[in-house]
C-alpha cells in the first residue's frame, strides 16, 4: 500500500466539513453529517478523578461527548477526522483491515467503503460476526493486514508491548496502526503497579475501573520497541483551522498513528 503522509491533506467527499465552523450556524457532527444544536455531556462528567485532572490526562472531552443525532462520541469523531485528513480513508477500499473492539459508528463507515478485507474482533465479542480475539496472541499469519485499528484497548491489556508486537507481526510492509489511547503528557513515565488493584484505585489513578495503567509521555517508546515508526501527531498539525468545539472533539488528543 502507499505510504500515508500526514503533511498531505487528502479529503474524501466530506471535505466541505473541514472548511471551518464559520460555515455553520451551529456545531456539526462529522459522523452523521448533521448540524448539532448542542453536544451532550458525558453523564459522569463530574466524577473525573482529581488525580486524572492533576496529571492532565488526555482522553475524551466529556463536555462535548455525544452527538444528539447519531449517538457517536467525541473519540469517534476525532479519529474519523484524522483518518480523513491524513488520507487513510481514501486507501480503505484497497486495504485488509483488522479492527479491534470496533466502534459501531466507525465500523459501519469503514464497511461502507468496502475494504479488500475486514475482520472485527474483541476479547468479548458483542456481535455474532465479530471474532473472539486476544490482542496479545492473534491467530493470524504474518503480514495478514495493511491497517490495524485498535482504539482504547492498550490501557486494558496486561502487557501492551506484547499486543503491539503482535500488531507489528500481522501488518504487511508500510502497514498502519491506529491506536488511540488515554495518556498523560505531564507524566514522565507510564504509571502502573505490580498487583491487581481495586476498581476504586483504578478509577482514581487510571481514570476508569477497568484500566490497568495511565500511559505517560513515554508512550511512543512502547510503539518503537515493537518496531513501529512514527510519533503522536497533534490536532493542529493534522486539522489546522478545524474548531474542536464546533466538531465536538478534544483538541488535546493527538493522532496515534504508526507505520511498520
Amino acid at each position: 500500500m502507499s505510504d500515508v503522509n500526514p503533511s498531505i491533506f487528502v479529503f474524501n467527499k466530506y471535505r466541505i466539513l473541514l472548511t471551518g465552523p464559520e460555515n455553520y450556524s451551529m456545531a456539526h457532527c462529522f459522523i452523521c453529517n448533521q448540524a448539532v444544536a448542542a453536544w451532550i455531556p458525558h453523564q459522569s462528567i463530574s466524577q473525573r478523578s482529581e488525580f486524572s485532572i492533576m496529571m492532565r490526562a488526555v482522553g475524551s472531552d466529556l463536555r462535548v461527548y455525544q452527538c444528539p443525532s447519531c449517538g457517536c462520541n467525541d473519540r469517534d469523531r476525532h479519529v474519523w477526522l484524522y483518518m480523513n485528513a491524513t488520507g487513510v480513508v481514501n486507501e480503505i477500499p484497497n486495504l485488509r483491515i483488522l479492527h479491534i473492539a470496533p466502534e459501531p459508528h466507525l465500523e459501519l463507515l469503514i464497511q461502507q467503503l468496502t475494504p479488500a478485507a475486514y475482520i472485527a474482533g474483541d476479547l468479548y465479542p458483542k456481535k455474532p460476526d465479530h471474532q473472539q480475539l486476544d490482542v496479545q496472541a492473534l491467530p493470524f499469519d504474518d503480514e495478514s493486514f495493511d491497517l490495524v485499528i485498535c482504539n482504547h484497548v492498550l490501557e486494558h491489556v496486561s502487557t501492551p508491548i506484547q499486543a503491539l508486537t503482535e500488531f507489528h507481526r500481522c501488518l504487511g510492509p508500510n502497514g498502519i496502526l491506529i491506536a488511540q489511547t488515554p495518556y498523560s503528557p505531564f507524566l514522565k513515565n507510564t504509571f502502573e503497579v505490580n498487583e491487581t488493584v481495586s476498581p476504586a484505585f483504578a478509577r482514581l489513578f487510571f481514570g476508569q475501573e477497568d484500566h490497568v495503567r495511565l500511559f505517560g509521555s513515554d508512550i511512543t517508546a512502547y510503539f518503537a520497541q515493537a518496531g513501529f515508526k512514527g510519533e503522536l501527531l497533534d490536532h493542529d498539525l493534522i486539522l489546522k483551522g478545524v474548531d474542536a468545539e464546533a466538531f465536538g472533539v478534544n483538541q488535546q488528543e493527538p493522532f496515534f498513528v504508526f507505520t511498520k
